[in-house]
């Protein structure tokens, strides 16, 4: 995955620091996954994307903007990669080598589920983010419209770089159906060639297309009810009949 790190630290060297208010960084640590040996092995290929992290590798200190942008004495920029592609391997709690499926988290429970009616380790699944960071613990979309701007921008070359490198076969993005469409479209269009709508997809609950050489799909985010649970069952079972059959959705 040498030339995946490589896109990374190209990416973040572009990082226009002058758009950020840098008297009110704080911004997580960048998300950068990696991924684990049973991707490869893996009979799919499949990618859950999520919508931010939830103060990702702030409890160290090892986060904000400044440190991105070279403007912390003695951390580099290939420190800052290092770091973040490190924590990710750390992400799946582990009892030796078996991984720890239980979990509060509604996304992390998608998650499981995902790998156990797939037939794959968890660690098989690659977990990325629309959003590269999060501010705060929480989204970056009230922040300034020039900072969320150059948030966004650099969120979807990294999550282009991980597609493009790891060529999943399946991408679910469950990022949410409010304001986030615009952003995926942004990344295919500008990144990855373009998308294509299938006819299958449901207004407001279950967009799916093709993008990438892959069978995308668009639902809520894990916590959301009032119907959406149906959706997210519904992409599984999608993935299970392509897999089993041997055609794409």
């Amino acid at each position: 995955m040498n030339e995946l790190i490589k896109d990374y630290r190209r990416i973040l060297a572009g990082l226009q620091v002058d758009r950020f208010n840098l008297d009110e960084d704080k911004y997580s640590g960048v998300f950068l996954p990696v991924p684990f040996d049973e991707y490869w092995a893996a009979k799919s290929k499949v990618m859950l994307v999520g919508r931010e992290t939830a103060g990702w590798n702030t409890a160290n200190c090892k986060n904000t903007i400044k440190r991105v942008a070279g403007l912390v004495e003695g951390i580099t920029l290939d420190e800052v990669v290092s770091e973040a592609t490190e924590r990710y391997k750390k992400h799946l709690k582990c009892d030796g080598e078996k991984v720890v499926i239980k979990s509060r988290s509604r996304f992390m429970q998608y998650y499981f589920r995902l790998a156990k009616e797939l037939d794959l380790d968890p660690r098989a699944i690659i977990y990325t983010n629309l959003y590269a960071w999060d501010y705060n613990k929480k989204s970056p979309r009230k922040r300034p419209a020039d900072e969320l701007d150059e948030v966004v921008s650099l969120s979807q070359q990294l999550l282009a770089a991980q597609i493009t490198h790891l060529k999943p076969e399946y991408i679910i993005f469950a990022a949410g159906v409010s304001g986030v469409d615009s952003i995926i479209k942004g990344l295919c269009n500008e990144h990855l060639g373009g998308y294509e709508t299938s006819t299958e997809s449901v207004p407001r609950m279950l967009w799916q297309f093709k993008a990438a050489g892959a069978t995308c799909f668009r639902i809520a985010h894990p916590r959301a009810t009032h119907g959406h649970g149906e959706f997210r069952g519904g992409v599984i079972e999608r993935i299970k009949k392509s897999i089993s059959s041997g055609t794409s959705c």
